[in-house]
């Protein structure tokens, strides 16, 4: 058995997982049970969110893979299918390298940008009402809406980090509720606007993360995750707060 390839596969689901949100549980436990498929005296996975660690230990000698993961985003559906990758090749209903090639040539099925903003679109719709707000809010928080679209597709192509991604789009989001109430329905009541506006850039999976990891006892993966989140909600605050500034220093 060509365990060299065993740990490729491993460190490759480990690697997908890490960076599609998954914790580190889960992706230690997917990683460890390709490596034990492994003839190997020994086999260990390690995972925190910036990178993943797995070591064989065969006859004749000793082999890590070190994977720093440097981009992290939310997707389940990978996490799914890998997890369905990994078993089909513990079931030996697939061979190693069938795996391998599934997880090298790794396509699934993703909503495209029209779905994604729609969405976006519904979420801010369905919060202004939720959070007690009326038509006029409800207009003007959608027509924001649109502006964060725009905000998110403009720091995206750029390649921002997060911290600066999510700085930008609330303090867009924050001058755009006060242009929007100003000008169009001065009744309306702008905090609920503005909240309603923010809820696609608050952090809630990343939240969720951190406390499953804790709760795990991967205090290391769990602190980094709830820091993650914290920083993002600081973020929010202080580009809410410059656009509310920017708009209130206008001439």
């Amino acid at each position: 058995m060509d365990e060299r390839r065993i740990l490729e596969t491993a460190m490759l689901a480990g690697e997908i997982m890490s960076a599609s949100g998954a914790e580190s549980y889960r992706v230690e436990d997917t990683m460890n049970r390709i490596l034990h498929t492994a003839d190997a005296k020994s086999a260990e996975a390690f995972a925190v969110v910036t990178g993943v660690f797995a070591t064989l230990e065969t006859e004749n000698e000793v082999v890590t893979r070190v994977k720093r993961i440097a981009h992290r985003d939310i997707n389940l559906a990978k996490i799914a299918e890998v997890n369905e990758i990994s078993r089909l090749y513990c079931q030996n209903q697939i061979t190693l390298e069938t795996a391998y090639d599934r997880l090298q040539n790794f396509k699934v099925r993703s909503y495209s940008k029209t779905i994604h903003n729609l969405a976006i679109l519904l979420l801010v719709l369905s919060f202004s009402f939720l959070l007690g707000g009326g038509i006029q809010e409800g207009v003007l928080a959608s027509l924001n809406g649109v502006l964060l679209i725009g905000a998110l597709f403009l720091v995206d192509r750029a390649q921002v980090t997060p911290f600066l991604r999510t700085l930008f789009a609330s303090t867009v989001i924050a001058f755009g509720a006060s242009f929007l109430k100003s000008f169009m329905m001065k009744d309306a009541v702008l905090d609920n606007v503005i909240i309603a506006s923010m809820m696609p850039l608050v952090p809630g999976t990343a939240i969720t993360t951190a406390i499953r990891d804790t709760l795990n006892g991967d205090y290391m993966s769990g602190g980094s995750r709830a820091l993650e989140s914290v920083v993002i909600a600081v973020s929010i605050a202080l580009g809410v707060g410059a656009g509310l500034w920017l708009w209130r220093a206008l001439p």
